[in-house]
């Protein structure tokens, strides 16, 4: 049994630790990205070698002390990522970026990646030997300290719910206990950072009007990035002066993994989503066991955090989703789960190489265009496009280089291509810079018009329009657009929008 054990928590340090610390350039999302490979790949080999232990020897291979050591491996993962994090607010250790936090892109998900594994091995604090419950109480602690200082209001309320579920009482009385904490958690989400949950609801809002364009199966995948941003540009030109046009920014996802699924698989989706939460709940209950109680609170604290934010964007989520639904679910058919696995995982292996290799084909080739060889690097984007044309990043990508390599037309195509699939702030700015170049005006001020509405607070669509007029020669509208710009609040201080500021105000008392 500790053999067993100890291998599977060299399998569960290898799986979480690629989903939690892996960051790396060569890919052209240096963050997360890497995150879902490298995890991958530790799924794929850890879990054929799991499989085929199952199904060669299935009296050793016991589930309970496989579960032991995969829950030990995530225990001691999240503890040292929150440890991390504590440094680099310390000062300690240098953070990757200017908002990274971790070893992650942002709050969120470090927020996600240590409420999540709260409720992992809490039965070891209440049995077992002194060291172990005092390994596993610091490893709790540092997590709720790094949630704290993060300041993630989900987090903290995902910390509460935990608090809940760990309660020593009835059903009844958790549910009510846990009813006030999600009601008392959106209470203190709009009195603190007011200017933050107004633009949450905002986005909520818009999102609604889209699912209710297409209320039962949805727009399809991608479908939300493919209409919010046009959705937010039309509601804010109708009603300039709304509070929330200081707010709007580039959206990319609702803040709301429920919102998500309602706009891109409509309401059908969203009860599919549910009955499998449900008959997982249904199942748990009708067979209770520790195992079951553990993974209904992961499960709880998930639906938690896709409330407010988007977890299921970071492997860790999914690896722990799994995971609780296997504990309360697959664990008495594992045999059936092992041989399904064995059937599978090699194929998702191959096709995982085949995608990594092509996404850091393409981190090779943006970082050679970024140092001026753009038309140099035209074949090899060509070579890239069969494999990649369904991805709206790639598509942004090559018809950025296309137009730096003066190909206008075919990065006109390229953009248009790309709207289909993605609605976009710098999308809109890009298709104004490439018909400004092919000296089409009128309509590369209607894209840089649209990039002015998806998000008004910013300053570079309106010089953008201010250039176009100056090389129209129409003085009139260059007066007009330069004092608006003069005139508008400075949300963001930057570099860039002082050198914007600065340059019409010459050019305008010239």
């Amino acid at each position: 049994m500790r053999k067993l054990t100890a291998l599977a928590f060299f399998f569960g340090l290898l799986l979480f630790s690629a989903a939690v610390f892996t960051v790396s350039t060569s890919f052209p999302d240096e963050m997360i990205e890497p995150k879902w490979y490298a995890a991958g790949a530790a799924a794929v080999v850890g879990g054929t070698a799991l499989a085929a232990l199952r199904i060669a020897r299935p009296k050793a291979a016991r589930f309970a002390p496989l579960w032991t050591g995969f829950g030990a491996a995530c225990v001691a993962v999240s503890a040292a990522q929150a440890a991390f994090f504590v440094l680099q607010e310390c000062g300690a250790v240098e953070a990757y970026g200017r908002f990274t936090a971790g070893s992650f892109d942002n709050v969120a998900g470090l927020a996600s990646c240590l409420g999540l594994s709260l409720p992992v091995g809490m039965e070891w604090l209440r049995g077992g030997d002194r060291l172990r419950r005092a390994a596993v109480a610091a490893g709790k602690g540092f997590c709720v300290a790094a949630i704290l200082l993060s300041g993630s209001r989900t987090g903290l309320l995902c910390v509460a719910v935990w608090a809940v579920a760990e309660l020593p009482c009835g059903r009844r009385a958790k549910a009510v206990a846990g009813a006030a904490v999600v009601a008392a958690g959106l209470v203190l989400a709009l009195a603190v950072k007011a200017d933050s949950s107004r633009g949450r609801l905002f986005i909520a809002i818009r999102t609604a009007e889209i699912v209710a364009e297409k209320p039962i199966m949805g727009h399809g995948p991608g479908g939300f990035r493919a209409r919010y941003m046009d959705a937010q540009a039309d509601w804010l030109e109708r009603h300039p002066d709304s509070p929330c046009a200081t707010l709007a920014d580039n959206v990319a996802h609702p803040l709301c993994e429920w919102l998500l699924v309602a706009a891109d698989y409509g309401l059908a989706g969203v009860c599919a989503a549910l009955a499998l939460v449900a008959l997982t709940v249904r199942h748990a209950r009708r067979h209770p066991s520790a195992e079951g109680r553990e993974g209904l609170r992961v499960l709880a604290c998930a639906g938690v955090f896709s409330l407010f934010s988007y977890p299921l964007l970071y492997p860790f989520t999914w690896i722990m989703l799994a995971a609780a639904v296997f504990r309360s679910v697959l664990a008495a058919h594992s045999r059936t789960a092992a041989v399904a696995a064995l059937a599978v995982l090699p194929l998702c292996g191959f096709a995982l190489y085949r995608s990594g290799a092509t996404a850091m084909e393409l981190r090779r080739v943006q970082d050679k265009a970024m140092l001026g060889l753009s038309e140099r690097m035209m074949p090899r984007y060509a070579r890239l496009y069969p494999r990649l044309k369904n991805d709206s990043r790639f598509l942004y990508n090559y018809a950025a280089e296309q137009y730096e390599a003066g190909r206008y037309e075919a990065a006109l195509a390229t953009v248009r291509e790309c709207r289909r699939r993605l609605a976009d702030y710098n999308l809109c700015l890009l298709e104004g810079d490439v018909l400004e170049a092919l000296r089409r005006y009128a309509e590369a001020e209607a894209g840089y018009r649209r990039a002015h509405w998806m998000c008004p607070s910013r300053f570079a669509p309106l010089y953008a329009l201010f250039n176009t007029s100056v090389e129209r020669g129409d003085t009139a509208a260059a007066r007009r657009i330069g004092r608006e710009i003069l005139a508008k609040p400075v949300k963001v201080r930057s570099a860039e929008t002082a050198e914007i500021i600065e340059d019409v105000r010459r050019r305008l008392n010239e």
